[in-house]
This record gives C-alpha cells, structure tokens and sequence, in this order.
C-alpha cells in the first residue's frame, strides 16, 4: 500500500507562472519573487519606466489623468 502524498503547505514551495516570461518554476527556486530570476524583474521594472504598463485610471468621468493636466500658471516659477 501507497502512502498518499503530503498536501503542500500554502506558500511554501509553491509551483508559480512568471509574470514577464511565463516559465513555471518553484517559489524556492528565486531570490526575485515573484520573478522566476532577476533579469525577468528587471524588465518587469523596465516597462513600467517606460510606460508600458501601468496602473488603471479610476477617475470620474469628465476627469483627465494627472499626466495630462496643465499645469497652474500662477504655480510656474519660471513665468
């Protein structure tokens, strides 16, 4: 008779998906979780500086983004 396998205890030594490249790998496997290594963080990193992806805008309709606003003339020190 088989003795049935131990239920892993959550979050340890899970099986994860990479966010940047989808390679499946084990949470213990990395020091860049939850990357499956540093150079898939580091590209994550890379396309949020570049705009790439982002949060959502939850504004009210009728609102603009702050991006996208101009700025308070009488602010400006350089007027």
């Amino acid at each position: 008779m088989t003795k049935p396998k131990p239920k892993p205890k959550p979050g340890m030594n899970s099986k994860l998906n990479c966010p940047s490249c989808g390679t499946r790998f084990f949470s213990d496997e990395t020091d860049a979780m939850p990357f499956c290594c540093q150079r898939c963080r580091l590209i994550d990193l890379g396309r949020w500086l570049d705009e790439e992806i982002g949060m959502p805008f939850e504004g009210e309709p009728g609102d603009v983004p702050v991006e996208h606003r101009n700025g308070d003339p009488e602010a400006r020190a350089d007027d």
